[in-house]
């Protein structure tokens, strides 16, 4: 409770930074800090109990804080915190022959680039490539504060995991099956659905039998390995060989399987488990009695509808779809982006290569931002712009300041879009964004860029024709 309270606090204290135009800052601000802000006063005397509590969590706050780069005129090289993951926070006494104090300094401003020889010969090695991984915007913006952890702080085995654990979850993500199915894998991971077995220990049922069988507790070994209904599941999707895995725990047996499995394997897999469940929520509340042809049914209908391919843009309209490819060990990576007509015309395809780049997410939000680009010289109204990072997708509908690690990239997306408002964003799954996958990877292993007019890339072609096959409606 009382990490729960100082939490609370400082939470008033991160409000008081950026939102300092809200009645209660500006009644602090005028009675205690008139000439200064929250971070650099001191706490003084004849002060109310509520402002030295707030006050007291000022220290806990600040390690907390992280300046995002905008501008960079607010931001000190040496005095404040602005370079992520860097080990002691603040550069201090590490730099010898620095002969400025703004951040801005470090900025190239006619191309928004950092001064990459100016950094290289002023901080050592390691901290250069630091604040060169730093993304910046094409457009300057404010700086912000960023609430960022402080992984000093915690316990580093409270939230460990064995690799079996890490890969499970890898796996999973990576799966293209529907949000719903990975948060209902995830819950039973964790044993957090309500089978008969726990909501009987909760005291909400007077038995923990399988609804379904009768035969046995509902346990999760139950429910989605021992029960008839769920063998004869398994049976039907043979193919994919669970005989190995028998005689452990649920939860080793999930992890087991989603591990060993392949991607494609993985997701139907998933999607199995889930339609086990559906099977058997249908017989507690709508009396279903064919389970087994149920389960198999559902997950017959449950697949093909989630192997989606690309589809071609309603009306007269143009789609654009992007991807990004990473190299983690040099740090490039490429985007890929191919728009089409409606008739799944090529119009453009285009590879841009990037260096320097942090992470593979990053990637893909420098991919949108290339498709967005591409769509504005288009100078056409209703482009569709679809890729397979739902995050991505979500930040780019959000007309919301973003404050991830790609908020850089983000807001020149909001500034772009913001001269087209017609521009629709849209999330589709892997199997129908494969064309833009094909050209951002394979370019990435060519170290090549190009940008052509309606054709793609020979190494390509294949998988254009495949797209342009239009499937019955």
């Amino acid at each position: 409770m009382a990490y729960f309270n100082i939490s609370l606090l400082a939470k008033q204290g991160w409000r008081l930074l950026n939102f300092p135009n809200s009645l209660v800052a500006r009644v602090f601000k005028a009675k205690y800090f008139p000439e200064s802000n929250f971070l650099q006063l001191s706490l003084g005397s004849l002060c109310y109990y509520i402002w030295r509590s707030i006050w007291a969590t000022k220290d806990t706050l600040e390690k907390g804080l992280m300046w995002k780069v905008g501008t960079s005129m607010n931001i000190s090289i040496t005095q404040d915190i602005w370079i992520p993951d860097y080990v002691n926070g603040r550069l201090l006494s590490r730099v010898d022959n620095l002969q400025c104090d703004k951040v801005a300094d470090l900025i190239s401003s006619n191309e928004r680039e950092w001064n990459k020889e100016l950094i290289v010969n002023t901080f050592p090695e390691d901290v250069a490539d630091s604040i060169l991984r730093i993304p910046l915007s094409m457009e300057p913006h404010e700086d912000f504060w960023l609430r960022v952890e402080n992984r000093r702080s915690l316990d580093p085995t409270a939230y460990a995991l064995q690799n079996i654990y890490r890969d499970f979850y890898r796996k999973l993500w990576r799966a293209e099956i529907p949000t719903k199915i990975k948060i209902f894998i995830w819950k039973i991971s964790w044993n957090y659905i309500a089978n008969k077995v726990n909501m009987n220990i909760r005291r909400l049922v007077n038995n923990s039998l399988c609804p379904r069988c009768g035969d046995g507790e509902e346990t999760l070994n139950h429910l989605f390995c021992e029960c008839p209904v769920s063998i004869e599941v398994w049976r039907v999707l043979s193919d994919l060989d669970l005989t190995g895995f028998t005689n452990v725990e649920f939860s080793d047996w999930l992890t087991m399987v989603v591990v060993s499995l392949s991607l494609e394997k993985c997701r139907t897999f998933c999607i199995a488990l889930w339609s086990i469940w559906g099977d058997r929520n249908s017989r507690i509340h709508e009396n279903q009695i064919d389970q087994a042809k149920r389960s198999s049914d559902l997950f017959i209908a449950i697949s093909k509808n989630w192997t989606d391919k690309w589809r071609h843009p309603p009306g007269s309209r143009i789609k654009i779809n992007f991807d990004g490819a990473f190299d983690e060990r040099s740090k490039v990576s490429a985007f890929g982006v191919v728009v089409r007509g409606s008739r799944g015309n090529i119009l453009i395809s285009s590879v841009d290569i990037h260096r320097g780049v942090h992470a593979a997410f990053a990637a893909e939000a420098i991919a949108c931002r290339g498709a967005t680009q591409i769509a504005l010289a288009m100078e056409e109204e209703g482009i569709i712009i679809e890729g397979d990072s739902l995050t991505v997708i979500k930040k780019c509908q959000n007309t919301d300041q973003d404050k991830s690690q790609i908020s850089p990239y983000i807001y020149d997306i909001h500034s772009m879009k913001s001269r087209d408002r017609s521009l629709k964003y849209e999330f589709i799954p892997r199997s129908a964004n494969n064309l833009a996958h094909v050209l951002a990877a394979e370019s990435l292993r060519r170290k090549e860029g190009f940008y052509l007019f309606n054709k793609v890339p020979d190494f390509a072609e294949a998988q254009a024709r495949s797209d342009n096959e239009r499937e019955p409606d």
